[in-house]
């Protein structure tokens, strides 16, 4: 589940036009290990936007996240944003997830094309209640912890 940096990268070149075209704002926040190409990536795809803010602050600007495979994932979900898992290259979904990209309120979508992307994103703007709880434990996370290693001890 690990994207290549030719598939980021190809990735970056498609949001880039579907930004232009759709008049969509993305905003790419790479991975820490990129950052070193952070500038070169505003300069080429000058479409997006690009940020190194932390990912609780990106969380409450955004109303979908759109991933491959990272735990961009599992944070989204616990700050109740849904999540696309986009796999252009039809080899890894990172968890359970909706393909009715016309079905609205999931919290997990998974698409693997230009149009199926654009379709689900304006599904998750246009659903109202989306439902998480197949996704994430309730609780507060102190409490978790302390029933789970109850049980296990």
């Amino acid at each position: 589940g690990v994207e290549m940096y030719y598939e980021f990268l190809d990735n970056l070149k498609l949001f880039n036009k579907i930004a232009k075209e759709h008049n969509l704002n993305f905003l790419i926040k790479p991975h820490p290990s990129v950052n070193k190409c952070f500038d070169d990536l505003k300069n080429t795809f000058k479409n997006l936007e690009f940020t190194k803010k932390s990912i609780d602050k990106i969380l409450k600007k955004v109303f979908v996240t759109i991933s491959f495979s990272s735990t961009v994932i599992e944070d989204s979900l616990y700050s109740k944003t849904p999540v696309i898992l986009l796999d252009r290259w039809k080899r890894y979904k990172h968890c359970k997830s909706e393909e009715n990209v016309k079905r609205r309120n999931s919290a997990v979508y998974y698409v693997n094309n230009e149009n199926d992307l654009i379709e689900c994103i304006n599904t998750v703007r246009n659903s109202e209640n989306i439902s998480f709880e197949d996704y994430i434990i309730p609780g507060d996370v102190k409490t978790n912890i302390k029933n789970l290693a109850g049980r296990i001890l």
